[in-house]
């Protein structure tokens, strides 16, 4: 019997013992719960590249103009898991995350050490109006004092700006540069057969050759997909244009962001005389000073000689021109000659020939033949004319003395 009691009482004392190893684990609090007893915090403002982070307002922007959503994170423990950030779908808006890894920083707050993660997600609007940027879902794992790990959805406050037309020249939003420093450069590469024998003279250029133009824009804080078309096109028959496929890059050098375009053509040179490779005017509005600038780079004027080819070529239109009008000429002249050779000649071409041997006698026969074939009358005295009295005059002149050609011809010209 004492043995039993012994048997129970070492059962009751082991039940005693073991009893918070089987009692129910407390329960974890949700990040919600968190977040209302400020063991994390979530805050998220908007503000514009010339703006200092702090300033949590509103602002308003051109098109094309980066708006940046920045989102931090706190907790004073820390992260122990990758941050998920909910994709942001706005209708005419772009929304790009240049960064996948946060900014992470510590700041103490009450004598306590928090852990930060900053993301700056950059708003590129592409039309006028007010966009509103809805709460977006932040997907967070942070630990907790009882070494477990919490993992939950946190959200942000809805957003709201506004992106305007920031000068009245800018009518068409997608010719121009929106950036808070651009630079516009180009190159030259010229191939032609010709050498030069002095370098800083100008090289010779034929048919056949070719010239590469290579143009590149760089612009902060903006998106390469956003800058552009550089070269204008080619319309002169002159060249032949080949374009090679642009090349867009987005850079990132220790926070400071960079767009880049590149672009190149290669004329092949088709025809001899002037080609004009236009010059190249990019609108830019310059976001640090607020001014419309403009970006410009000189086009070529190329002086290229012309081949035995190209210059048929260039000139076929004329020489047929010239060729059909020497033929026409030919065959008239030849049947002139046909139809003189049994035919008289005119009687102002033999007064024209009397005039140049000065013959008086044929001069006042053809005369005579003419003033009967006009008016068959004999006597040039008879014949009738305004100034009658200057025309009696010059006909004595005509039978005693030897007139002028010029004042001949005058005189064959009264008689109508």
């Amino acid at each position: 019997m004492r043995r039993a009691h012994t048997s129970l009482l070492l059962l009751l004392m082991l039940f005693v013992t073991s009893f918070p190893l089987y009692a129910k684990e407390e329960a974890l609090p949700t990040m919600q719960e968190l977040l209302n007893n400020h063991q994390i915090t979530l805050t998220s403002f908007l503000s514009s590249e010339n703006e200092s982070s702090d300033k949590k307002r509103p602002t308003i922007i051109a098109i094309n103009q980066p708006v940046i959503l920045t989102i931090d994170i706190a907790t004073p423990r820390w992260f122990t898991d990758g941050t998920v950030i909910e994709t942001i779908s706005i209708p005419n808006l772009i929304a790009q995350q240049r960064n996948l890894q946060a900014t992470n920083y510590s700041q103490m707050e009450g004598g306590q050490t928090w852990s930060h993660q900053r993301w700056e997600i950059p708003l590129f609007p592409q039309q006028t109006g007010q966009f509103i940027v809805p709460s977006i879902g932040i997907k967070i794992t942070v630990s907790v004092a009882t070494g477990k790990n919490i993992q939950g959805v946190l959200f942000t406050q809805p957003h709201r700006f506004s992106a305007q037309r920031p000068t009245v020249k800018m009518t068409a939003p997608e010719e121009w540069v929106v950036s808070s420093d651009a630079i516009l450069t180009q190159t030259w590469e010229i191939l032609t057969s010709k050498i030069t024998t002095k370098e800083s003279a100008k090289p010779i250029f034929t048919v056949g050759d070719t010239v590469t133009r290579q143009v590149s824009l760089q612009a902060s804080n903006s998106l390469a997909i956003l800058l552009p078309t550089l070269i204008p096109i080619q319309q002169d028959k002159a060249v032949l244009t080949y374009t090679n496929p642009v090349q867009l890059k987005d850079m990132n050098n220790r926070g400071k962001h960079t767009a880049l375009r590149k672009e190149s053509e290669t004329y092949i040179l088709q025809n001899g005389g002037k080609i004009t490779l236009p010059s190249i005017i990019m609108p830019y509005w310059n976001t640090t000073t607020q001014q419309s600038e403009i970006l410009l780079l000189k086009g070529k004027t190329i002086q290229v000689k012309h081949s035995l080819a190209s210059w048929l070529k260039a000139y076929w239109a004329l020489l047929a021109l010239a060729l059909t009008i020497i033929v026409f000429f030919v065959f008239l002249i030849k049947k002139i000659t046909n139809y003189y050779q049994t035919n008289p000649y005119p009687d102002w071409l033999l007064f024209f020939q009397a005039t140049k041997c000065h013959s008086s006698p044929e001069i006042r026969l053809y005369l005579y033949r003419k003033l009967f074939k006009k008016t068959e009358l004999l006597e040039l005295k008879k014949y009738q004319i305004n100034n009658q009295e200057a025309w009696n005059s010059d006909s004595e002149d005509v039978q005693k003395t030897m007139l002028s050609p010029h004042k001949l011809w005058r005189f064959w010209l009264k008689i109508k």
